[in-house]
């Protein structure tokens, strides 16, 4: 048994040592400087019991909103916990989605329950600009790229073979 693990260990020493460093590769793009161009803003307290719906605005430009995702969570202090919306609050009893506008050099991000709503200590809005997009899916007048005109039933019933 000592022997085996002598010779596995010899055998894993003689495979690290062994190796030699490789051509170095071609140098990739540059990106953009930051951290993954994510940007978090902070927001106090938020009480969704007492509003019917609540209004995040954040100085940016209209380029900037449109070529971001935003990604919304509201924190619970009693029970320490952050929920992501869209989606169901604390207890489960109200439904939370967000839905986004500009105006005045701001995006304003707006949360409407579906439910009593509950009071929220903090809230975090989440910034990723994308660099880079591809389109896929539909173009200007619900034309495909590739597939079934979308528009039209019998030609999606078709290229999927439902029934």
């Amino acid at each position: 048994m000592r022997s085996t693990l002598v010779i596995a260990s010899a055998i894993c020493m003689l495979a690290i040592f062994s190796c030699k460093k490789g051509d170095q590769g071609d140098k990739g793009d540059p990106g953009l400087d930051g951290n993954a161009n994510a940007v978090q803003y902070n927001f106090g307290p938020l009480d969704l019991a007492a509003n019917f719906f609540g209004i995040l605005q954040i100085n940016t430009t209209e380029d900037t909103m449109n070529n971001s995702s935003w990604h919304v969570y509201i924190y619970h202090g009693t029970i320490k916990r952050w929920y992501a919306l869209p989606g169901s609050g604390v207890g489960g009893a109200t439904n939370y989605r967000v839905s986004i506008g500009y105006e005045n050099n701001k995006v304003n991000i707006f949360i409407d329950k579906s439910g009593a709503g509950e009071a929220y200590s903090k809230v975090r809005v989440i910034r990723i600009y994308n660099n880079k997009q591809i389109n896929l899916g539909l173009l200007p007048g619900n034309k495909a790229i590739a597939g079934p005109d979308v528009s039209n039933y019998e030609a999606m019933r078709a290229y999927y073979n439902l029934p």
